[in-house]
């Protein structure tokens, strides 16, 4: 694929494809500091596409019946933080397998981004440049009566209306693959969407992959129990156009990639507990970083729920607030200041493409 826009696909050296892959398959990694450098990576793509053909499903809501049911201020009020915690002696698993492929944000990205260093205790985030628009907070609801609220990122696409948060925010926990009535997102959210700069958009669509449906598991407390499936805790989100606009074409969106080296990580949500209240987005950061019992990648950082599918970036720069999604928030850990995130690769590649066309 050539054209402007499309994701670049390019074969590397064997060199590289064997450093993706150890980097970001998951086992290989596990309990290691991982500092990796892309100096000298070329991106790389397996001409094997993933065996999960995911579930994809149209939500039951409308878009006009989604925006009668959050028209009532109250239900932003009312909604409640997702809490998954996973124990100090996590079940091994491996993530999601490394592509290199990747796709720029619609904004130039600056060729020496400068980040945010260590930030441990979550900070309010400055949303400076793309980082005002691409964020936000994302609404559901499974009955009708109880609501809840994550975290997610508008994400470059051919389509103009993809959305990336986690896959346990849009699906029941009991591999019945039973997903949300309705879906709500609100770019740059302030104040429980009393503040919406660019709008309110219903999701239409959701594509999760089949892996986290029949195995990803936790008990009443939010314990994760299952040994398999969190590895591929993220979903992509097709939402309603407006006015013929598509979401991206008022918000922008950030570049996303699918298995690549990093160096940094930035991580984005709207923690909604402890010594949070939802109201304001905030960041954590790290220039080393693990990997988790399930692939991904864990780091020190105090968010607690409402911040689950926030992205997590590579190369970002804090003034045109652009970067790589990654990964996204999945699970805390029991007792501990430490996030994890479920890594983007094959399968969630495969997804988004699907979802995308």
């Amino acid at each position: 694929m050539s054209a402007p826009g499309r994701i670049r696909r390019r074969l590397g050296a064997l060199l590289a494809t064997l450093v993706a892959s150890a980097l970001l398959a998951g086992c290989a990694i596990t309990d290691l500091d991982v500092t990796a450098s892309s100096a000298g990576y070329q991106p790389f793509l397996p001409e094997v596409r993933s065996e999960d053909s995911g579930l994809r499903e149209e939500f039951q809501l409308s878009p006009q019946e989604a925006h009668e049911f959050w028209s009532d201020p109250e239900r932003f009020e009312e909604a409640e933080g997702l809490d998954y915690q996973a124990p100090e002696n996590v079940p091994q698993g491996g993530g999601d397998p490394a592509t290199g492929a990747y796709r720029p944000a619609t904004e130039p990205m600056p060729a020496s981004p400068q980040g945010y260093g260590t930030v441990s205790a979550a900070e309010v985030y400055d949303r400076n440049g793309l980082g005002a628009s691409t964020f936000g907070r994302l609404y559901t609801t499974f009955d009708g009566q109880s609501m809840f609220v994550c975290s997610a990122t508008v994400i470059n696409s051919d389509s103009g209306d993809i959305v990336l948060t986690a896959a346990h925010c849009v699906v029941e926990l009991d591999g019945s693959g039973t997903v949300a009535q309705g879906v709500m997102f609100v770019p740059g959210d302030r104040n429980e969407a009393q503040e919406q700069p660019y709008g309110m958009w219903a999701a239409v669509e959701v594509s999760v992959p089949q892996e986290f449906v029949d195995h990803a598991l936790a008990d009443s407390s939010g314990m994760v129990t299952s040994d398999r499936g969190w590895s591929h805790d993220f979903a992509f989100l097709k939402m309603e156009r407006q006015n013929g606009q598509s979401i991206q074409s008022v918000t922008g969106g950030q570049g996303v990639a699918f298995g690549i080296p990093v160096d940094t990580l930035t991580q984005i949500g709207y923690p909604a507990s402890g010594r949070f209240d939802g109201r304001e987005e905030y960041m954590c950061a790290s220039t080393s970083y693990t990997s988790n019992g399930q692939g991904g990648y864990s780091h020190y950082c105090d968010m607690t729920p409402g911040s689950s599918g926030g992205g997590w970036l590579t190369s970002f720069d804090s003034t045109s607030g652009t970067g790589y999604v990654v990964g996204v928030n999945s699970t805390i850990l029991v007792g501990r200041d430490i996030s994890s995130a479920a890594v983007l690769g094959q399968t969630a590649l495969d997804l988004y493409t699907e979802l995308d066309g």
